[in-house]
C-alpha cells in the first residue's frame, strides 16, 4: 500500500450526547476529517477510544494520527466549565497514552480543536479557566470568522505560505501556558492562540480552528493535510 495510514480519533456518544452506557452508544468523526486525510493521499482508519487498548501495537498500524475535535463544552455554562478530561474522560485517558505513544514513536500528529488542547494538556501546558468571547462563530465552518497572524519561519508559515490568514473559529477555551517544548504559530488579533507546533523535525501540529472544514474553499487548509500526509509518507518508509 503506497497510501499512508492515518488513525483518526473519534468521539463516544456516551460522553458527548448523553446516550446511556447500557446502549453503548456511537463511536464517531466528523466526514470532514475523513474526507481531508483521503483528498491528500492518506488511508483513513478511525480510533475509538479503548480503554484497555494495546496503545503500542495501535501506534504501530499507523504512519500518523489525527487527533479530531468533537463533544466540545457546547453542554456546559461558562459559569461552570469543566475540565477538558471532565467533559470526556474515557476518551481523555485514552488519547493521552496515545499521543504520548505517537510522540516516543515519531509518528506525525495534527491535532485539530479539542485535539488541539490535548497536545497542550497532555505535554505540560494548560487552558485558561477564563472562557473567551467572540470565537464561537454563527456561520458554517466553510466560511472564515477572524484573522490570525502566522509567526515568521515556523512549519505552520511555510506550509500555508502566508503571514496572516481568516479562519473559523468554534471555541470557547483558550491557552493559558504552552507546553516546553512547543510554541505559538498562529495567534489571533485579540492575543488568543490559535495554533502550535513542536520544535524538531517531528511534524507535531495543533490548530484550534477547523482546517478540514475551510479545505474546499481555500487551498491553504489543504496544504495543511497535504504537508501532514507527505511527512507520514516519509515515516512509512
Amino acid at each position: 500500500m503506497n497510501k499512508p495510514v492515518i488513525g483518526i480519533t473519534t468521539a463516544w456518544s456516551v460522553e458527548t450526547w448523553n446516550d446511556s452506557i447500557e446502549s453503548r452508544g456511537y463511536n464517531y468523526a466528523g466526514r470532514p476529517y475523513v474526507e481531508a486525510i483521503i483528498d491528500a493521499g492518506g488511508m483513513p482508519v478511525l480510533i475509538p477510544p479503548i480503554s484497555h487498548a494495546d496503545i503500542d501495537s495501535l501506534v504501530d498500524m499507523v504512519d500518523g494520527i489525527l487527533f479530531t475535535g468533537g463533544g466540545d463544552a457546547k453542554r456546559f455554562t461558562k459559569e461552570a466549565m469543566p475540565s477538558l478530561r471532565e467533559q470526556q474522560p474515557t476518551r481523555y485517558d485514552f488519547e493521552a497514552k496515545l499521543m504520548q505513544a505517537a510522540v516516543a514513536s515519531d509518528k506525525p500528529i495534527l491535532g485539530i480543536c479539542r485535539g488541539f488542547q490535548m497536545l497542550i494538556e497532555v505535554f505540560g501546558g494548560s487552558l485558561s479557566d477564563e472562557v473567551v468571547d467572540g470565537h464561537k462563530q454563527n456561520l458554517p465552518g466553510g466560511e472564515p470568522w477572524h484573522k490570525v497572524n502566522l509567526v515568521d519561519g515556523s512549519l505552520l508559515n511555510q506550509i500555508v505560505k502566508e503571514n496572516d490568514w481568516k479562519v473559523n473559529s468554534f471555541h470557547v477555551q483558550k491557552v493559558e501556558q504552552v507546553p516546553e517544548g512547543f510554541y505559538a504559530t498562529a495567534i489571533s488579533e485579540d492575543g488568543v492562540i490559535e495554533a502550535i507546533e513542536r520544535r524538531g523535525d517531528q511534524f507535531i501540529v495543533g490548530t484550534q480552528f477547523h482546517p478540514e472544514e475551510l479545505l474546499w474553499g481555500d487551498a491553504r487548509a489543504s496544504a495543511i493535510f497535504t504537508s501532514f500526509i507527505e511527512k507520514s509518507l516519509i515515516n512509512r518508509r
